[in-house]
């Protein structure tokens, strides 16, 4: 039998209820959660139980699992497990081979005069808030109707969204003259979305692991699913970049996180070198 150290804790929960629930949440999810997230995952639920006055783990498995409302807990859960770390033109080289080599290939190719992008897992909308800015900045604006649609399964950031209002932290890596061009002060240290940035965008909750909801979607020129599919295990990568392959037109382009691959993910995207950065297309269309 192990000995806790002077002075350690002892575990909040057993190893079965933690798989258990760990399982659970994977499940429902698609999130992964092993026992180096241990600490984290038992913490959030520590003080989901407590925030519902449950007793045990156990009783807020068979909670989860049955209770006719549990989808309000299963949304308050998604919101505490869920890291939503983000901020204006993140990774700004992904963003502008975006505005500079894709925008100008699919308006050229659009038969309809519309393109249709995907944000999935915007958190609090700092994503699709910088797409629309990288289109006002080009002359497309005038030429193709950019849709935006706008994901994610946490319904606290999507509110957030939303209501499109910001602090300095979201604007970490811009400059002043971004702020004032594209933003209104909301109050002391607060800044809100000009509402001609809002023009096109729908935000929506979306789970990327209800597979079944994928087929609801019309087809999009254009997938942004970054620093996502890192929180998935292989199958679930696999399932969802299938979702994202059938979902896309023909020469439509993938953009992960600079941190995120395919290499062990077996599918039909190809990687190629676009002029600023590297991206995926489907089937290899350009």
């Amino acid at each position: 039998m192990a000995l806790l150290s002077p002075g350690a804790a002892a575990p909040m929960m057993s190893d079965g209820i933690y798989r258990t629930l760990c399982a659970l949440i994977h499940d429902q999810t698609g999130l992964h959660f092993n026992e180096t997230s241990r600490f984290f995952v038992e913490k959030r639920i520590e003080g989901r139980l407590a925030a519902i006055q449950m007793g045990s783990p156990e009783e807020y498995y068979q909670y989860l699992r049955f209770d006719p409302d549990r989808q309000a807990e299963w949304d308050a859960l998604i919101i505490s497990i869920t890291t939503n770390e983000t901020y204006f033109m993140r990774e700004e080289r992904q963003l502008r081979c975006f505005q500079r080599d894709i925008l100008p290939q699919l308006a050229e190719r659009s038969t309809t005069g519309r393109v249709r992008i995907w944000s999935a897992g915007c958190s609090s909308g700092e994503e699709p808030y910088s797409l629309a800015i990288l289109l006002k900045e080009t002359k497309l604006s005038k030429q193709v109707a950019v849709e935006i649609y706008a994901t994610d399964i946490n319904t606290r950031v999507l509110s957030r969204a939303k209501e499109g209002v910001y602090t300095e932290n979201s604007f970490r890596t811009t400059d002043a003259a971004f702020k004032e061009k594209w933003f209104t002060e909301s109050g002391p240290g607060h800044w809100r979305v000009k509402d001609e940035l809002r023009q096109g965008i729908t935000f929506s909750r979306f789970n990327l692991f209800e597979l079944e909801r994928y087929s609801l979607l019309a087809p999009f020129d254009v997938i942004f699913c970054r620093n996502v599919i890192i929180y998935f295990d292989l199958d679930v990568k696999v399932k969802v970049v299938e979702r994202f392959y059938d979902r896309m037109k023909p020469g439509g382009y993938l953009l992960l996180g600079h941190s995120e691959s395919l290499i062990s993910v077996p599918g039909n995207f190809k990687l190629v070198h676009l002029p600023t950065d590297l991206v995926y297309i489907k089937g290899g269309e350009q």
